[in-house]
C-alpha cells in the first residue's frame, strides 16, 4: 500500500486538512476521497467540482451527507469561485488528462487562500521531457482524455510561475504504465503540495519507517 499513490494521498489529506475550514476537490470524479473530507472538515465545508453532472450525481448518491448546494458542475479552466475562496484545494489525477494544464494550475492557485492555503496535486512526472499522448498545441481536443507524464523541469517551472508559494514533493511513489495511443510508457506517480503565503502549520508527511511500525503492530494485534 505504501507504493500506491491513492493511499499516500489519503494519508496526507487525513493528517493535514483543517477541521471546519472550506475545501474543494476539483475534478472529484466518483468521490474517492470524499469519506476523508466528510470526516476531516465536515459536510458543510466539503465542496466538489466536476465537469460531469453524472459524476456529481454519483457522489451525491454514494455520500448522502454531502450538501447538494456544494456540488458544482464546471470546467477546471473557469471555476465559479472568488479568488482565495478555499483553505484547501485538491486536484488528483486530472492534470495528466487535459490539454491545458497550465491554465488549470492558474485557476487552482487563484481559488486557494493566499494566507496559508494549500493545493494538493496528484500528477505523473518523468525525468526527461514531457511525454505521452500529447495534445496538438494548436488545436487540442477538449473532449479527449490524454495520458501525459510531465517533465519535472517543465512542471515545476510552470508551478513557480503561478506566484509566491512553497513547494513540497512526494516523488517516485511508484512507477506505472500509462497509455500513449496504442503504446504504453512508464511514469512516476508523485504528489505536489503548494502552500500559499505563510504556512499555518508544518505539512505532516508520514515516513516509511512509521508505516512499517504501524503495519507490524496491526498484524501483531490480530
Amino acid at each position: 500500500r505504501w507504493h500506491n499513490e491513492r493511499y499516500r494521498m489519503s494519508l496526507l489529506l487525513r493528517k493535514n486538512l483543517d477541521a471546519e475550514r472550506d475545501m474543494v476537490d476539483v475534478g472529484c470524479g466518483p468521490g474517492f476521497y470524499v469519506p476523508i473530507y466528510l470526516d476531516a472538515v465536515g459536510p458543510a465545508h466539503t465542496f466538489l467540482v466536476d465537469q460531469s453532472a453524472g459524476m456529481l450525481a454519483e457522489c451525491r448518491s454514494r455520500y448522502p451527507a454531502l450538501k447538494p448546494e456544494n456540488l458544482v458542475q464546471s470546467p477546471i479552466y473557469a471555476l465559479p469561485f472568488p479568488s482565495g475562496r478555499f483553505d484547501a484545494v485538491v486536484n488528483c489525477d486530472v492534470l495528466m488528462h487535459i490539454p491545458r494544464y497550465r491554465d488549470a494550475l492558474k485557476e487552482l492557485f487563484r481559488i486557494c487562500n493566499p494566507s496559508g492555503g494549500r493545493i494538493y496535486l496528484r500528477v505523473n512526472l518523468t525525468d526527461g521531457e514531457t511525454y505521452g499522448d500529447l495534445p496538438d498545441p494548436n488545436s487540442p481536443d477538449p473532449r479527449k482524455i490524454y495520458w501525459i507524464a510531465y517533465g519535472r523541469q517543465e512542471f515545476f517551472a510552470a508551478v513557480e510561475q503561478l506566484g509566491p508559494s512553497s513547494i513540497e514533493i512526494i516523488d517516485r511513489i511508484c512507477r506505472k504504465p500509462l497509455k500513449r495511443g496504442g503504446d504504453t510508457f512508464i511514469a512516476d506517480a508523485a504528489i505536489v503540495v503548494l502552500t500559499r503565503g505563510e504556512p499555518r502549520r508544518i505539512l505532516k508527511k508520514r515516513n516509511y519507517l512509521t508505516y512499517l511500525v504501524d503495519k507490524t503492530l496491526a498484524l501483531g494485534g490480530r
